[in-house]
């Protein structure tokens, strides 16, 4: 491994322990709730097209991560880091295929609006932004990404409290807004110039839980 994906490594690395470490020692509000959250992600790539085209197909995954949420009914506001496993994606090159890791640390904002707020259940929709980092251990892949990538989440719930426990299943979808891939790269020594912007989407189904 070069120094400069070494660099990179403790740069991301560095980027979610800064990302914990605010939301724990955030300053403590009466309704201020830290949390841990855990699911599963489907995620979908958008082809290549421009000087070559390469078709990838569906992935799945995993993800988990902390939260710090402010609970003010109706709106609130939730903070969190993730680490999201993509799995094996499979990108078909036409001659050949070839299958990559990839992974992503994730910042994401949320803004929830109760809509059903019942003494013990509490249902709600929520949107916001989500800055990613993507990375690959295979590093000819790990250079036709982008750094930084930004995605917006919709997404609904419920905050189910249980004695002292309060779960939050949620369903979210994620929608790509930034350039995923570079506009110019190579795999296998195959030159891309790519005509339209590659966005990476996915579902995600989440079960969060309030400490």
């Amino acid at each position: 491994m070069t120094d400069r994906h070494t660099s990179g490594a403790v740069r991301r690395a560095a980027l979610l322990l800064a990302a914990i470490t605010m939301l724990v020692f955030m300053p403590q509000r009466a309704d201020a709730q830290l949390g841990v959250a855990a699911g599963l992600n489907f995620e979908s790539l958008t082809d290549i097209s421009g000087s070559r085209s390469a078709t990838y197909d569906n992935a799945s995954g995993y993800h988990f991560g902390v939260f710090f949420d402010t609970d003010s009914s109706p709106l609130a506001l939730r903070l969190g880091a993730y680490y999201r496993d993509m799995g094996e994606v499979e990108l078909d090159l036409g001659e050949f295929g070839q299958a990559f890791d990839l992974s992503l640390l994730d910042v994401a904002l949320d803004v929830r609006f109760a809509v059903l707020p019942l003494p013990l259940v509490k249902a709600f929709v929520s949107a916001g932004p989500v800055v990613s980092f993507p990375s690959s251990s295979n590093d000819e892949y790990k250079e036709s990404l982008q750094s930084t990538t930004v995605s917006g989440n919709v997404g609904g719930g419920l905050a189910i409290s249980l004695g002292g426990l309060t779960l939050i299943p949620e369903l979210r979808y994620s929608i790509g807004v930034s350039r995923f891939m570079k506009d110019e790269f190579s795999i296998r020594g195959i030159e891309f110039v790519t005509d339209d912007v590659q966005r990476s989407n996915s579902v995600m189904l989440r079960l969060g839980i309030v400490l």
